[in-house]
């Protein structure tokens, strides 16, 4: 008997003869990109060298050209999704997401995840949780709607969360702050809401509601919130070394004001991450409420840039909404949601399905008797390992029959038992590989549901 390890490897091809005529300003935009020493230099220089990955230059073609192709692979991403039990809520809109029992195991270590990872950041988090639904009359509540305009859920004069961050701000503001307070940060999982398009849902990567580990750590100024970007940032790099993906950046800048200002150290990021950086500033547009925003994606097998994560500085809602410290100053907002939107970040996870990680796994391990005489001895191995989700399929069905059943449920690896194993323990190089593999950052979750599959319902 032996172990199976449940991968399936896919690629995709990458679009070629690549137009090096590249524009630089379009829409108002003005774009350049930072290499990984630093150098400043315009798309269609950086897209002809050696440095630039296949996945800068389909960012470049999408984001500074603007070209539209379907890659030669079709993504099975929905497949998948559903296979792990997220799917579009029948009895409502396109865009409310149903989690059954498996989907919802995976939301909720994703959740747990989060909350460890902000931890590590370096300075007070402070979790807090607030309402979801807020009254348009008031003037503070109005103002910060102002930003978002179509896309909020309205009704009735009252308009449902977009994020978490007017919440988290109006208990900010009620603080008395002096400067020795900062840096600190305010933190929830909140569920928020946009009113998208319908035609521009997408399960899992655009919802109507979605969940959000929204941070905003608080600052006495823009000094100070970039030299602490690097440790908020360190965190959302180890979200994506956990999803075995690389990711890209977009620095929007608000003006060309703000990029000569803060262009230095946003190549820094760049030199220090050895990583290039996409930069778009804003060009004749209205004052923004923040400086820069930085996004970190992947390009994922539609061959899109897909936004996971973010971090913003934002030098104008403490003024909007009060958040004063030493009663006349006004603090700097750092945005960011670590390791981005829980159902992006799940998104990201099933796009790269065949390095889902051990740790999201609704079941890591799968137990096949050979037949019954072995079921006890399957249920020992469970009792033996509390702290790994471990199911066993007793089904009257063939060895290979359950296997099959076995991929097609998404359950991380199999061990396939019978006398061998009973006899010399040989099981334990499976237990102790998977072990290996987990993640101390993502906290252990039982499953809930009957450990026998017959059993099921």
């Amino acid at each position: 008997m032996g172990v199976f390890f449940l991968r399936k490897k896919t690629s995709y091809p990458r679009q070629k003869n690549l137009n090096l005529n590249l524009i630089i300003l379009r829409m108002k935009n003005k774009y350049l990109v930072i290499n990984k020493k630093g150098k400043i230099c315009e798309p269609g220089v950086y897209i002809a060298s050696k440095e630039c990955s296949s996945d800068m230059k389909v960012l470049i073609r999408r984001e500074v050209l603007g070209e539209q192709w379907e890659p030669e692979d079709k993504s099975d991403y929905i497949k998948i999704a559903n296979m792990l039990g997220f799917s579009w809520e029948e009895n409502s809109q396109i865009g409310f997401v149903n989690y059954n029992y498996k989907a919802d195991l995976i939301k909720r270590l994703v959740e747990g995840y989060a909350r460890n990872l902000v931890k590590d950041i370096g300075f007070p988090i402070y979790e807090v949780k607030g309402s979801n639904y807020f009254d348009l009359k008031h003037p503070v509540v109005k103002a910060y709607a102002g930003l978002f305009g179509d896309r909020l859920f309205k009704s009735d004069g009252m308009v449902m969360s977009y994020d978490a961050s007017y919440p988290q701000f109006n208990l900010a503001s009620k603080m008395s702050l002096k400067e020795s307070d900062f840096p600190f940060a305010h933190f929830s999982i909140s569920d928020c809401y946009r009113n998208e398009q319908s035609g521009e849902c997408m399960l899992l990567y655009r919802n109507r509601r979605f969940f959000m580990p929204d941070i905003h750590p608080y600052f006495k100024d823009v000094k100070q919130a970039w030299k602490w970007y690097p440790k908020v940032e360190a965190q959302l790099k180890k979200s994506f070394k956990l999803a075995g993906r690389g990711y890209l950046n977009i620095a929007k800048i608000s003006s060309e004001e703000n990029w000569d200002e803060y262009k230095d150290e946003i190549g820094n990021l760049a030199i220090g991450n050895n990583k290039a950086i996409l930069v778009d500033i804003k060009i004749g547009e209205e004052e923004k409420y923040w400086i820069v925003d930085i996004d970190y994606g992947v390009i994922d097998k539609f061959e899109q840039f897909r936004e996971i994560g973010c971090i913003q500085i934002d030098v104008g809602n403490a003024r909007r909404l009060g958040i004063k410290y030493d009663s006349d100053k006004y603090s700097v907002i750092m945005h960011s949601a670590i390791p981005g939107g829980i159902e992006r970040y799940i998104y990201m996870l099933v796009d790269n399905y065949e390095n889902f990680p051990i740790d999201f796994r609704p079941v890591q391990l799968r137990i096949i008797p050979v037949s019954e005489k072995y079921v006890d001895f399957a249920l020992s191995i469970v009792d033996a390992n509390p702290d790994l989700r471990i199911d066993i399929d007793d089904r009257a069905e063939s060895v290979s029959k359950r296997i099959k059943m076995a991929y097609k449920e998404g359950v991380g690896n199999l061990l396939i038992v019978g006398e061998k194993e009973l006899k010399d323990n040989s099981y334990l190089e499976v237990i102790n590989e998977i072990r290996e593999n987990l993640n101390i950052k993502v906290p252990f979750i039982p499953i809930g549901w009957p450990v026998l599959v017959s059993k099921r319902i």
